[in-house]
């Protein structure tokens, strides 16, 4: 291996793991730390070499869970930045350039970011990579499977095949034809750690999401099935705004002085490599358009793909650059040092503690035995992670009201805990009549499903009345709160709403509730952060309606202190 790489590597990794995060975070953090460790079936596509691999690290006796899975997440970004400056070197880049590059890549916001937390999109990088130096070395077998490999983590990897295989079809086309037979074969050899669902599924895991014990349930979940609603579907007008955003984004990666060079790069390796670059472009365009035209909030890590084929270019156009500048060419590394200063706030996750204060504080506002139901993932993913791994207060039920709607959750609903089943077993029964002619698109009695969800839902609260009942949401939060408990009253405790058929308010220490200060300013952090201050307010609107004014002072000098 070059030398480059022992310098990149270790300085990459070093950087990563100073920025990463020290526990659970949002999004979806806790669903995988908690699903490698106890290898669960992950929500789709299912990831299942990701949990393998994250399994391992997980097991490793050193910090918790969290710190492990998040550590592997730094050497994959680290190896991913590693594998990216070998591609470029084996395609004749130079040194400085291809370590420029290199840099700009690595402390890119989106690729360092994924590389600091609990997230399968740095192990993308990895095989991606791994798929393009397949194409650069014309390893035909070898990307047959790599590219079976790459679709085992994420979808996104798509682009990446299919401009790949275009580069290699246009370079090698009749070797191509004649190791057709073979590449498919290993292609396949490739695809084969999705039996892993299967087999997993039928062991009874933890959370076995999709439940894929079938091929029926096996398509759905690899395919995406439940998000295939929030795709291809958007108005163009959305789709235009995405496109906006999307190039702000592409161009924030290259810190915006480097996205001339790098349509200089494209344009050069067209006339040193013309298929390689139509192969590149290809990927960059579709990565794109598949971003583009996907409506979910963390849709940053789906450019991932395309990232990494503009950075090919950025490296050529880098490498041209150098050629004339001969001794200034060292100064190439400037870009990548702008990166890591630029993208440092904004990506590290060093003394994040949102999740983690959010769920343990969303934990104390509940009574012994309570129940609570949410519709909020960054606070359920954190606490599934909390309960089951570190084993904070397991007495707490807590459900995910929007995952109510999938079939499969009824059987970990059922394991974990039997007596919620037991007891709206009758309204359950009716629900799952409705949601399996929903799940398999025969549903035409929108009225009917909606409200034996209600009736489910409320059940879970009327028929355990030994146990508080709270929700995470306000009763005029939605459509589907504004149906439920309707004769119950909605009262503010800590972070929650309990559900009674009182007007009392509970008494309630709110400075108990532990809420650290966030290093990080995007906005799905002050989203989170800002519940604090709607939960506040509430209550002390809640306790000045019974002129209880000393305690709303408290609640407000509280708050005031956290802000």
């Amino acid at each position: 291996m070059s030398r480059g790489y022992w310098l990149l590597f270790p300085f990459v990794l070093a950087v990563y793991l100073y920025t990463m995060a020290p526990t659970v975070g949002l999004i979806d953090s806790g669903e995988l730390a908690t699903g490698c460790y106890f290898l669960n079936i992950l929500h789709p596509t299912g990831y299942p070499l990701y949990t393998i691999i994250g399994h391992l690290s997980s097991i490793v006796p050193v910090g918790s869970v969290a710190n492990r899975t998040a550590g592997l997440s730094a050497v994959f970004g680290a190896a991913g930045i590693g594998l990216f400056f070998l591609l470029l070197r084996f395609m004749g880049v130079g040194m400085a350039a291809g370590f420029g590059t290199a840099l700009v890549l690595a402390f890119s916001h989106t690729v360092w970011s994924v590389s600091v937390d609990v997230e399968v999109y740095a192990f993308t990088l990895v095989l991606a990579v791994l798929v393009w130096i397949t194409v650069a070395r014309r390893y035909l077998l070898l990307f047959g499977y790599a590219a079976g490999l790459v679709l085992t983590n994420h979808m996104s990897a798509v682009s990446v095949i299919l401009g790949a295989g275009l580069a290699l079809v246009l370079e090698e086309g009749k070797y191509v034809r004649r190791r057709v037979p073979a590449m498919v074969l290993l292609f396949m050899l490739g695809l084969s750690p999705y039996l892993f669902l299967v087999l997993r599924a039928r062991a009874g895991p933890l959370l076995a999401w999709g439940n894929p014990v079938n091929l029926e349930r096996f398509f759905w979940h690899v395919t995406g099935k439940q998000y295939q609603v929030w795709m291809f579907s958007l108005p163009f007008s959305e789709v235009m705004e995405n496109a906006g955003k999307g190039l702000l984004l592409l161009a924030r990666s290259f810190v915006y002085v480097l996205v001339p060079v790098v349509f200089y790069g494209a344009f050069r390796l067209f006339r040193l490599r013309r298929n390689l670059a139509i192969g590149l472009g290809v990927t960059a365009l579709l990565s794109f358009l598949y971003a583009i035209n996907y409506s979910i909030p963390d849709i940053e890590a789906y450019y991932i793909p395309g990232i990494l084929a503009l950075a090919v270019f950025c490296a050529v156009g880098l490498d041209g650059i150098a050629r004339r500048v001969g001794r200034w060419r060292h100064l190439l590394w400037v870009p990548g040092v702008l990166a890591l200063v630029f993208n440092f706030s904004g990506a590290s996750r060093r003394g994040d503690y949102v999740a983690y204060d959010q769920a343990m504080n969303t934990l104390a506002s509940a009574e012994k035995n309570a129940i609570i139901m949410t519709d909020w993932w960054d606070l359920h993913a954190p606490v599934f992670y909390l309960q089951h791994v570190e084993y904070v207060r397991p007495d707490v039920c807590i459900i995910d009201k929007e995952l109510v709607r999938r079939s499969w959750y009824f059987n970990y609903l059922a394991e974990e805990y039997p007596w919620l089943i037991k007891n709206s077993r009758s309204e359950l029964e009716r629900y799952l009549g409705f949601l399996d002619r929903f799940e398999h698109g025969r549903l035409h009695d929108q009225v009917g499903i909606q409200h034996a969800f209600i009736r489910l839902l409320e059940s879970f609260a009327v028929n355990n009345p030994d146990r508080p009942a709270y929700t995470t949401f306000a009763w005029d939060a939605s459509p589907d709160a504004k149906q439920m408990f309707r004769s119950y009253r909605w009262v503010p405790v800590g972070i929650l709403f309990q559900v009674r058929t009182d007007t009392i308010v509970p008494e309630f220490n709110y400075s108990k509730l532990k809420v650290r200060p966030s290093p990080r300013s995007d906005m799905r952090t002050q989203a989170n952060l800002e519940h604090y201050g709607f939960f506040a307010q509430r209550r002390i609107q809640a306790l000045r309606a019974r002129t209880r004014n000393k305690e709303a002072q408290a609640v407000l000098r509280w708050y005031q202190s956290i802000r």
